[in-house]
């Protein structure tokens, strides 16, 4: 019916969108943390910048705010249980991430997802509200990709892959 909005329909429609998955991660203090996140974009080539949109009510937001600093790793098919793990919720910031759970650091000492397909390390250019979220725009200080691997695909609250790439 025109001119009604359910949370349903709103939140099917975007399921319809299918989009890559990313896991954004920060450091503070010697404390990591991240999640997995979909509402992640570019933004500007002039300075080089992207954007995520993270929850008000996760660790994240607050983290990013006093580090200054985030890395975010585009998933690879076949990298499942590492978006699963990164969505979980309940999980607290600790000194590492769970054991299964491999990472490196590169620019800014944030973690970062091995064998992604592509990885971005930012510096905070600007974090802006947006309703219950905020939006997190990163200047990117280093980006690196891998041509041979397909990306996770999320559609319609499942993970799918490309066929080749």
């Amino acid at each position: 019916m025109a001119g009604t909005l359910s949370l349903d329909d709103f939140k099917g429609a975007l399921g319809s969108w299918a989009s890559g998955v990313t896991v954004v991660t920060t450091e503070l203090d010697g404390m990591v943390y991240g999640i997995t996140v979909s509402s992640f974009s570019s933004l500007s080539v002039d300075p080089v910048l992207v954007l995520v949109s993270l929850a008000d009510s996760n660790h994240l937001p607050h983290m990013i705010r006093k580090s200054g600093r985030f890395a975010i790793s585009i998933l690879a098919a076949g990298q499942e249980d590492v978006s699963k793990y990164f969505a979980t919720s309940g999980r607290e910031p600790a000194p590492a991430f769970d054991p299964s759970i491999a990472t490196e650091t590169w620019v800014t000492g944030c973690p970062l997802i091995p064998n992604s397909v592509a990885q971005l390390d930012c510096e905070l250019h600007e974090a802006l509200p947006g309703g219950d979220h905020t939006i997190m725009v990163g200047r990117v200080v280093g980006a690196r990709f891998d041509p041979d691997r397909a990306p996770l695909i999320y559609f319609r609250r499942a993970y799918r892959s490309l066929g080749g790439v």
